[in-house]
């Protein structure tokens, strides 16, 4: 890298740390340029120097996080397809991952109206859906029902929101990952059975 780059590198970086706490603060609407600037020590026009707007600030901060994210999840989900007893340690691994970008994470999930990013969100819960679909279809023989999946997925994402809301340390968010992924490996095992017995009980002849 060329030395004169090394100035506008670190003035990038600090206004990416500062847009970071501001967006997690105060979302993506009421962010304010001129604060995070002041944060920096920069002016508005050194920021539009290095972003051509608060939007492409937001996109610098969430789009990394996301297409490390789709990467992890895409070879852990299959990893645990094919062996499903690696669930505890892969549902470590991305607490672990989410815990590292929890802000990044939050802004993603809650604090991206009124931007071009603001279906991030429904991009992880597809994700999500996906992997939630071939693991029952894996089980069941043939596609789960749709609606179900998708309540299904929402408590998942809302189970991973809450556990980022709050102020916990690594190894309490672990704690708490690992206990809700016991919780759901018992119930998904559960409903398996359930959806087996009625697809049976409907296939049974009627005397």
């Amino acid at each position: 890298m060329n030395t004169q780059d090394k100035p506008h590198t670190t003035t990038r970086q600090k206004l990416i740390e500062a847009g970071t706490e501001e967006f997690y603060r105060k979302g993506y609407r009421q962010a304010s340029l001129r604060k995070i600037c002041a944060a920096c020590g920069v002016t508005t026009g050194a920021f539009y120097f290095l972003f051509p707007s608060k939007d492409a600030l937001l996109a610098a901060i969430v789009d990394p996080v996301l297409a490390q994210c789709a990467a992890l999840t895409e070879r852990l989900f299959q990893q645990e397809l094919a062996d499903p007893s690696c669930g505890p340690e892969i549902d470590r691994i991305l607490t672990e991952f989410q815990y590292r970008y929890r802000r990044e994470f939050f802004i993603i999930m809650e604090q991206c109206g009124g931007s071009s990013r603001e279906n991030a969100k429904d991009l992880l819960q597809d994700r999500i859906a996906r992997y939630f679909d071939q693991y029952f279809t894996q089980a069941l023989g043939s596609p789960p029902d749709p609606e179900l999946m998708r309540i299904l997925v929402s408590l998942r994402v809302q189970g991973i929101l809450e556990i980022l809301k709050g102020e916990h340390t690594l190894e309490e968010a672990i704690r708490l990952s690992s206990a809700i992924s016991h919780y759901a490996d018992s119930g998904a095992q559960a409903l398996i059975n359930f959806i087996k017995s009625q697809a049976k009980g409907q296939s049974s002849p009627r005397g």
